[in-house]
C-alpha cells in the first residue's frame, strides 16, 4: 500500500493527541487508486474500553465517504492506534475487518508513535496478512 508522507504523518499525531486512547480514522485516496492521501479523523464511540477498543462512528463513516465521493475519492482503508503496543493486528481488528481495504496500525507508547504496520484481510473476519506500507 501507498500512503502519502502526509497521509501518515497525519495518523502519527492522532495517535499522539488521542494516548492513552486508541484512535481511528479513515484513509482516502483518488478514485480507482491504491495511494491513501488523506487520513481523516473520526471519532472512536466505544467508551469503557476506549484503551484497546475502536469503533469508528458511523455519522463520521457516512460524512467522509460522501465527501470522497463528491471530491471523486474511495475510502482506501481505515487506521487505528495501539497505545502502549505492537503496531500488530488483534484477533479483534482481524474479526471486524472487511476484505478490499487497508487497516493501517500505528503504535503509540508514552504519546509517542513509534511504528506503523498495514495489514489486509484475505475475506471479511480475516484472516490478515501484512501488507508493505510504501510512504510516498
Amino acid at each position: 500500500m501507498k500512503i502519502s508522507s502526509s497521509a501518515i504523518e497525519a495518523v502519527r499525531a492522532h495517535g499522539s493527541e488521542g494516548y492513552p486512547d486508541e484512535i481511528c480514522g479513515i484513509l482516502v485516496g483518488p478514485r480507482g487508486g491504491k495511494t491513501a492521501t488523506e487520513a481523516r479523523r473520526a471519532r472512536n464511540i466505544v467508551v469503557e474500553r476506549a484503551r484497546d477498543r475502536y469503533e469508528i462512528d458511523p455519522r463520521d463513516h457516512i460524512r467522509i465517504q460522501r465527501e470522497a465521493d463528491a471530491n471523486g475519492h474511495d475510502i482506501i482503508g481505515y487506521y487505528h492506534s495501539h497505545p502502549d503496543h505492537p503496531a500488530q493486528a488483534s484477533r479483534f481488528d482481524t474479526e471486524r475487518a472487511w476484505a478490499g481495504y487497508v487497516y493501517v496500525i500505528v503504535s503509540v507508547a508514552k504519546g509517542e508513535p513509534v511504528d506503523a504496520n498495514a495489514f489486509v484481510a484475505e475475506r471479511d473476519g480475516g484472516p490478515f496478512r501484512p501488507e508493505a506500507l510504501e510512504i510516498v
